[in-house]
């Protein structure tokens, strides 16, 4: 860390970046590198890059958007394994920084940090943060914090370590409301029910895997965009019968389907990487050219059940 913070020194400006179609691990990292950097170098001009427009961010403390300038600049990419997942243009630097949890496929930075067994970027951010002794401020342990709990779902995944809970003391120790940002997160309304029970009418299954699919006039009808179709995946979760379950979207803008994966006891991100994908052992993600792709990826998730 005291190596990264020197570096980070020599450059005018530092654009922070993360991966496209962005979850709470990536948001968290960003806004929690953002806001600690923003404390450390008042002077330096921080940018965020990427896409800005997703409903997560209202769990999120306020931030500024800035432009870029000319000089000497440092990208840090956070939580992104592979350089085509970059939400942002890194051309524009003088140095990348990675830092990332995924497996291991693209060391694209001048500097790797790259733990696979982390159970989020965002505790690999806090946890150097700690080991440089920084005075966390309040909105960026709530970001980091977020991240967290958002990859490790609430410490239940197997990723949680030792690492996770010291990580998770350091951000607690900053003053957040714990209670406060459960409530912000897993607070729910009317429309989450109706999308609830619409699944629940309407899921598909094939062994041990089960899914639902939302098509573009299901979501019109339910009222909620194709982002928002994926975020009910662990509907099906917690069922004895089902190992493996999905939540098929339609995305029109770019004419294919989006595919969020989950399990339980069975890796599966080798199989969506086959299908232009990748992720976690347990949480991927993938993409479907056409909705004939998905009896393909189904047989091949059964296989791997039954094999």
């Amino acid at each position: 860390m005291d190596r990264i913070l020197k570096v980070r020194k020599e450059f005018d400006q530092i654009v922070i970046y993360r991966h496209v179609n962005p979850d709470l691990d990536a948001f968290g990292s960003q806004f929690g590198m953002y806001h600690a950097l923003k404390t450390l170098f008042p002077q330096k001009n921080i940018v965020l890059a990427g896409n800005m427009e997703s409903e997560l961010l209202s769990l999120f403390p306020s931030f500024e958007v800035s432009q870029l300038i000319k000089g000497s600049t440092l990208g840090i990419v956070l939580d992104t394994a592979n350089r085509e997942r970059i939400d942002g243009d890194i051309s524009d630097c003088d140095r990348i920084l990675k830092i990332d949890h995924h497996i291991v496929v693209d060391s694209y930075g001048d500097f790797n940090i790259e733990d696979v067994e982390a159970s989020s970027c965002s505790e690999i951010v806090a946890l150097l943060l700690k080991e440089a002794h920084v005075a966390l401020p309040i909105n960026a342990a709530q970001s980091l914090y977020l991240g967290i709990i958002g990859d490790s779902n609430r410490f239940l995944y197997s990723s949680t370590s030792q690492k996770t809970f010291g990580a998770a003391a350091y951000l607690l120790s900053a003053g957040i409301n714990i209670e406060k940002l459960y409530q912000s997160l897993y607070m729910r309304n009317k429309k989450d029910l109706e999308v609830t029970r619409f699944i629940y009418n309407n899921y598909q299954e094939d062994g041990q895997v089960a899914w639902y699919y939302l098509s573009a006039q299901d979501l019109e009808m339910l009222q909620i965009n194709r982002s928002q179709g994926s975020n009910y995946v662990n509907t099906l979760a917690n069922f004895e019968e089902f190992k493996v379950w999905m939540a098929i979207t339609q995305n029109v803008e770019e004419n294919n389907y989006r595919v969020s994966i989950r399990s339980r006891d069975i890796a599966i991100n080798e199989i969506a990487s086959e299908f232009r994908g990748g992720g976690h052992a347990y949480a991927s993600g993938a993409t479907l050219l056409t909705l004939d792709e998905l009896e393909i990826l189904v047989g091949k998730l059964k296989e791997k059940l039954n094999g």
